[in-house]
């Protein structure tokens, strides 16, 4: 608790040794000729020669603020469509400035500021969306196309490490896998503006994650009320097919948001596992999970009330139901003697039910001090829900041995329950940035686990294979970091602090516990060689946490032979991140290394005495990266466009097998992502885009992991005056993203092949409503993160 104290200390004194007084300051709206706010109204202050001290846009009420200093001599005001205004002294700027369109314009003036696609900053790699055909899809299919990020059926990784942090708008999404991926899908693409792969996060963000993926989504800029209605169909093995709809309204003193989707359908997942034990067997079983979803719910909603011009208060959630997915699967098994002949089998009928609720509420206050000082608190509740039911019959047909039934039933449940509160005060002047802030989080989860054993028709609770888990975890976090520009140079460094406290109990195991405070640098430095060319240096130290479930020791049993168990003893990994970034015009070269100690993840191993299979969750000794990765683009024609993302790795991973030796598992890795835009009638915003994805084999702990390729077809465009929109995907033209993971070391030989039914084609129409007039479009602002959910 005296870290804690500690921290909280350090918090609120660094409060007050550096806020500065409020000096007086100047605000003002802008409008239009209707008394109606423009939004990013572009300011620039000027000094007596008429040279830009500053310039800064209106906020989406028509709003800003100017603390008033001597040097300043007029003030412009320009706004695409209208005359500029030039204001000769501070004093004579009007409460409410009107502007005036200028009638040399035409009456609709549609802006679009071209982008480029990809772009580095000095912390983050930025994807820009906008102006491609994947803003017509939706969210999961524009994150699984962003550069740097790999999507293999539900998983995300950067890197070769699942271990990311998903965040929306900078508020951590607590969903993961085939959840997350639902959530996105119901995510219009036309609501993303871009996304961004933070790899080296800055001391603001949880240090929880080797790498953080943050989605942006769009401000409406239109005043008055818009939306859209929307319809997608998906057809793979089996056809998916989902609704959505989503609706903005901003006005003077309160922004609203929210949207709603339904899907329905089926998914099917193909694999085929083998192993191979001591006596020469092999053992092959072939499944195919075929799931029926009845319906898959995603809902958000969010609420700006500006109380004053330097008080905003936002209230809002969001949610995902799972109403329920059915599963019957048949699962042959072939038992090989060493001839490769058939001598035994058995065959699993699987009958698997499962739902799953998850609801998240957050409030944020965000108090503007003066023109440089900000502060705001920010809150958040998630409540998850989920139950997984199975009864499992299995006939065995073995050499010598009579035929026989064997059935079990599990009945899984778990709930979970966090609530974060945070606190961030910043200063921000022209050359600087200071950033402080502080956040309390509390987790509590709880796995009830029910085993039964008999007769399909007749069966008993077994106590001594059934458990109850339960999870508390609290963290205490401080942060602060320092940004300058001067000249040609920009830095930016800063340090957090995180107190983690664990307690776990478990009918098989008992109570646990472990605490401990770990400090997180970062720091980044750039210097621009000319105008077109940069150099940066960043590091940041990072640290990965275990998921709740990992740790838990009940073992969740997929057949007779095969079960899935935690480890309560999992412990954090710790990671630490260089790299060197260059930059020419549209050219990035990023070197890179990587170090984690004790990586967690999944993997297998064999019992040859029981022919049990088990996949366990559990550290392995170390981890090490280090490569390059090159991001190029290239208009070759005004209409065409070219983009490539490049990567060499070299990856090795340590690790501990069954026979207590350290084994290392190591790949030198090739991959990356081509596409090609073509812009085929500018007017009506028709486009197609093909995509190329590949890498070359990899590794994770104990699997070999086979090389990777795909192909993508995308086409889009607007109708009717942009009333209606549609697009086609056509998913993995080839079928070429197969994969097989092996294990093989010591006496352990086995492998699995995975296919996710990603062949296919959609189709995507949508009809929008509302003001969809478009007087503006978003500019580049430099807006702060709000919060670090």
């Amino acid at each position: 608790m005296g870290r804690i104290f500690i921290c909280i200390v350090l918090m609120l004194m660094g409060v007050l040794l550096h806020a500065q007084p409020s000096t007086a300051l100047v605000k003002r709206k802008v409008v239009d000729q209707k008394q109606e706010a423009l939004a990013f109204v572009t300011v620039l202050v000027k000094d007596k020669d008429g040279s830009v001290i500053t310039s800064f846009y209106t906020d989406d009420q028509g709003e800003y603020q100017l603390e008033a200093k001597d040097t300043w001599a007029t003030i412009e005001f320009q706004y695409i469509g209208f005359q500029t205004q030039i204001i000769a002294s501070i004093d004579r700027i009007p409460s409410i400035l009107t502007l005036e369109e200028d009638n040399a314009l035409l009456d609709e003036v549609v802006i679009r500021a071209k982008r480029p696609t990809i772009k580095r900053e000095i912390d983050r790699l930025i994807f820009n969306v906008q102006d491609t055909p994947l803003a017509t899809t939706n969210a999961w299919d524009i994150v699984k196309q962003t550069p740097g990020v790999n999507a293999i059926g539900d998983n995300l990784s950067i890197r070769g490490s699942q271990s990311i942090l998903v965040t929306i708008n900078d508020k951590k999404v607590m969903l993961t896998g085939d959840q997350l991926k639902a959530m996105l899908e119901g995510t219009e693409g036309t609501q993303v503006e871009a996304v961004e792969v933070i790899t080296n996060p800055p001391a603001k963000y949880d240090a929880q994650g080797n790498a953080v993926l943050n989605i942006k989504l769009k401000k409406n800029t239109s005043l008055g009320y818009k939306g859209s209605i929307s319809d997608r169909f998906k057809q793979t093995t089996y056809a998916y097919n989902t609704v959505g709809t989503q609706h903005t309204y901003t006005g003077e003193k309160v922004n609203w948001s929210g949207s709603y989707s339904w899907g329905t359908g089926t998914s099917v997942r193909y694999n085929e596992d083998n192993v191979f034990y001591d006596n020469g067997e092999r053992w092959s079983s072939v499944m195919t999970r075929k799931n029926k979803i009845k319906g898959q719910h995603s809902f958000q909603t969010e609420m700006d009330i500006k109380l004053d011009t330097t008080l905003t208060l936002t209230l809002g959630g969001n949610g995902y139901i799972n109403e329920q997915s059915k599963g019957d699967y048949e699962i042959p098994t072939s038992i090989y003697n060493p001839l490769g002949v058939v001598e035994s089998h058995y065959t699993t009928l699987n009958k698997k039910r499962s739902n799953m609720d998850t609801y998240t509420g957050f409030v944020l206050v965000d108090k503007k001090i003066n023109a440089s000082q900000n502060l705001l608190w920010s809150s958040y509740f998630t409540y998850d829900k989920e139950q997984d039911n199975q009864d499992v019959l299995t006939k065995l047909n073995f050499k010598d041995q009579p035929e026989a039934e064997r059935f079990f039933g599990t009945k899984d449940r778990q709930r979970t329950r966090l609530a974060v509160s945070g606190l961030d005060y910043s200063i921000d002047n022209e050359s600087t940035k200071w950033e402080l802030g502080g956040k309390y989080s509390i987790v509590k989860a709880a796995y009830l686990l029910d085993f039964y054993e008999g007769s399909e028709g007749d069966h008993v609770l077994n106590p001594e294979k059934s458990n109850v888990f339960d999870y508390q975890e609290i963290n205490w976090a401080a942060y602060t970091s320092y940004t300058k520009k001067w000249n040609k140079w920009q830095t930016k460094v800063g340090v957090r602090g995180e107190y983690t406290g664990i307690q776990t109990k478990s009918t098989e195991m008992g109570s646990n516990a472990q605490s401990y405070f770990k400090l997180f640098p970062s720091a980044y430095l750039k210097y621009d060689l000319t105008d077109q060319q940069q150099l940066s240096l960043s590091y940041s130290k990072r640290i990965d946490r275990p998921s709740y479930s990992w740790m838990n020791p009940a073992k969740s049993y997929y057949n007779l032979f095969s079960y899935f168990q935690g480890d309560p003893d999992l412990k954090a990994a710790i990671s630490h991140n260089f790299s060197l970034n260059y930059t020419f015009d549209e050219l990035n070269i990023e070197l890179f290394y990587n170090k984690e100690i004790h990586p967690s993840m999944e993997i297998s191993y064999q019992e040859n005495d029981t022919n049990m299979l088990i996949y366990h969750y559990t550290n392995i000794d170390k981890r090490q990266l280090a490569g390059m990765i090159v991001n190029y683009s290239y208009q070759i024609l005004p209409r065409w466009s070219v983009n490539s993302f490049i990567y060499l790795q070299q990856q090795e991973d340590y690790f501990y097998g069954v026979d207590q030796q350290l084994h290392k598992n190591d790949a030198f890795v090739f991959g990356g992502r081509l596409n090609t835009t073509v812009n085929l009638d500018k007017e009506n915003n028709w486009k197609a885009m093909l995509t190329y994805n590949f890498y070359t084999p990899t590794v994770q702990g104990s699997f070999k992991i086979s090389g990777y390729q795909r192909t993508d077809f995308i086409m889009s465009k607007e109708f009717n005056q942009k009333k209606w929109s549609a697009n086609l995907y056509v998913y993995n033209i080839f079928g070429s993203d197969r994969q097989i993971i092996k294990t093989q070391y010591a006496n352990q030989y086995n492998y699995f092949k995975d296919y996710m039914d990603t062949q296919g084609v959609a189709i995507g129409l949508r009809y929008n409503i509302g003001n969809q007039k478009v007087k503006y479009d978003s500019k580049e602002l430099d807006m702060q993160e709000k919060d670090r959910l």
